[in-house]
């Protein structure tokens, strides 16, 4: 029983692992270069959607999926998207699997010191609400089964 127990922990950590994302991720992959933060993704198993992604003059975006929904093979589980200038990252977008994950996230940046803003916008039936702090800025976009966490750096004196 032991064996049976180690064995499913041991393989769910290793299904989960590259799409579970904490804040402290996200925010670290601010001011990387493009090339480190794919390797990283790509290492956690994430796979870059060259269909997504692109380039135009000195910006860059770059498209990731996780992993395939059972039930709709076409559709992935967890998407994430980069933004850089100059091959350097100022930008990300992190859709989430659901809204435990997601609630994961926002506890950790309502406790990370940030102030949540007043304005709250309602655009295509999702709400955007957003949060700043001394370095970074979120916002959280929610509609129906959809979580969105946008990361940025805080640029304001």
């Amino acid at each position: 029983m032991k064996y049976v127990l180690t064995f499913l922990f041991c393989f769910t950590i290793l299904f989960s692992k590259g799409q579970s994302l904490k804040l402290s991720q996200l925010k670290s992959f601010i001011g990387q270069p493009v090339s480190s933060v794919t390797d990283s993704l790509i290492h956690g198993e994430w796979r870059v959607r060259p269909e997504l992604s692109g380039v135009q003059g000195r910006q860059l975006y770059k498209t990731f999926s996780y992993g395939t929904h059972q039930s709709e093979q076409s559709k992935a589980l967890s998407w994430f998207r980069i933004q850089a200038d100059d091959e350097v990252v100022n930008q990300l977008y992190y859709q989430l699997n659901g809204a435990e994950a997601y609630n994961l996230i926002l506890k950790e940046i309502k406790e990370s010191g940030t102030e949540k803003k007043d304005i709250q916008d309602i655009e295509n039936k999702q709400i955007n609400t957003y949060y700043l702090s001394i370095d970074y800025i979120f916002q959280t976009i929610t509609g129906a089964d959809s979580y969105t966490v946008m990361v940025m750096p805080n640029t304001q004196p």
